[in-house]
């Protein structure tokens, strides 16, 4: 599905890439991202997708460029800035609108997202770990989402709502 958030990405991972940017004047080729982070390309795909997704960079051929948001990305309004810009990327976006005002339990948000077309994996019992892997992972750790384990139950975090 375009423009949904990729699962195999993280919050550290993706801002190693955008410190890299920084450090080369704001740009650089993919091959050269690659060699600096000591990583294969393809395993940097995700992470360049989300950084995307995000609005950090762009990508013109294989040339990647930090944009003004990027650049103004720090580590003090990391969170804040995430938070906001991952309430308008799918699955995030149509998760909101599940949880909205109530605690949903993890099962009904899935099964929600799931009739909404929101699928990332055919398999049902994957694709809901894989969500909550994401969920929890980028949701909660840019304080999106609460998440209550004791009733594996998700709300949309207090700080979002006002």
């Amino acid at each position: 599905m375009d423009g949904v958030f990729p699962t195999g990405t993280g919050i550290s991972r993706v801002r190693a890439i955008i410190n890299i940017l920084k450090q080369n004047k704001g740009h650089m080729g993919m091959t050269e991202l690659a060699e600096e982070s000591e990583e294969d390309v393809d395993d940097l795909l995700p992470q360049i997708e989300a950084c995307k997704l995000l609005g950090l960079l762009v990508v013109d051929d294989s040339e990647l460029r930090l944009t003004d948001r990027g650049e103004k990305l720090t580590f003090s309004n990391f969170s804040k800035f995430i938070r906001e810009s991952l309430a308008s990327i799918e699955p995030f976006k149509s998760a909101i609108k599940i949880i909205s005002e109530n605690e949903v339990q993890s099962a009904d948000l899935f099964s929600g997202l799931r009739s909404r077309g929101i699928i990332i994996h055919g398999n049902d019992a994957t694709n809901d770990m894989l969500l909550k892997r994401l969920f929890l992972r980028w949701g909660v750790r840019s304080k999106l989402f609460a998440y209550n384990s004791d009733t594996d139950a998700w709300s949309v975090h207090k700080s979002t709502n006002s």
